[in-house]
């Protein structure tokens, strides 16, 4: 299995024991008989473990498929308990819950390009966090996203001439900051913004909303960042937001 190993403020993925069809089927098992389907009752570190293991199965293509059948389905209909909740992009390479190997109910979804922060996406991850109880916050960018490598473009001078009298620029506008302040040593500009991007959504979250701050503060909350790349299929650079 995998799971997620704290060193400080910084998360990795550290390799335990085998991956495989079977360490799989018995992580599914076990996190059903420890109540894996309640959010409040799991840590923000067994829940960043849960993601690390489906990761790893989705990796190995040793894919559990948990809890996506009729009998979950119907289950979910009184109420849902998801163990985290994950802003990713809205790329559609770029699918948490395939990702993650999660099933019916166990993340809490918001997307939208460049998985940047306003209100509105702030307020569904208040929804999660405060009424729903996840533990674990996790921002997701991606290697070759093109929001932020539209981003870059416009900062050059490059803009799409297609983009003109669309909404595009709003989503430039927030991304922006990252571009701005990307090492011009970075070897690779746009993956390096990535990163720093998904970084400065995890800090706003965690600075700007009150009572998630309030959260992590009391331990009930982690939020970190994380980079997920499209031909490895691995999530890496995770990191925790540290909150003074």
């Amino acid at each position: 299995m995998m799971e997620f190993e704290a060193r400080g403020p910084a998360m990795a993925w550290s390799r335990r024991g085998l991956v495989g069809g079977a360490a799989a089927t018995l992580f599914a098992a076990r996190a059903m008989a420890a109540g894996g389907h309640e959010g409040a009752s799991v840590t923000p570190a067994q829940a960043m473990g849960r993601l690390a293991s489906g990761n790893a199965r989705y990796v190995g293509a040793h894919f559990a498929h948990p809890d996506v059948g009729a009998a979950r389905r119907t289950a979910l209909v009184s109420g849902q308990h998801p163990f985290a909740t994950i802003l990713a992009c809205a790329d559609s390479r770029v699918d948490p819950e395939v990702i993650f190997d999660q099933g019916l109910g166990e993340l809490f979804v918001v997307r939208v390009a460049g998985n940047v922060v306003d209100d509105v996406v702030l307020g569904s991850i208040e929804y999660a966090v405060i009424h729903l109880g996840t533990p674990l916050v996790m921002v997701l960018g991606h290697e070759h996203c093109g929001a932020v490598t539209a981003a870059v473009e416009a900062l050059a001078g490059k803009s799409n001439k297609e983009d003109q009298g669309s909404k595009i620029g709003a989503l430039a506008g927030l991304i922006a900051p990252a571009v701005r302040a990307t090492p011009a040593s970075a070897p690779d500009k746009v993956e390096a913004a990535v990163l720093l991007n998904a970084r400065n959504a995890a800090r706003m979250i965690a600075t700007a909303s009150p009572p998630i701050r309030e959260h992590v503060k009391e331990g009930k909350l982690t939020i970190v960042s994380a980079r997920y790349g499209l031909a490895s299929g691995k999530v890496t650079d995770v990191l925790a937001e540290k909150i003074a």
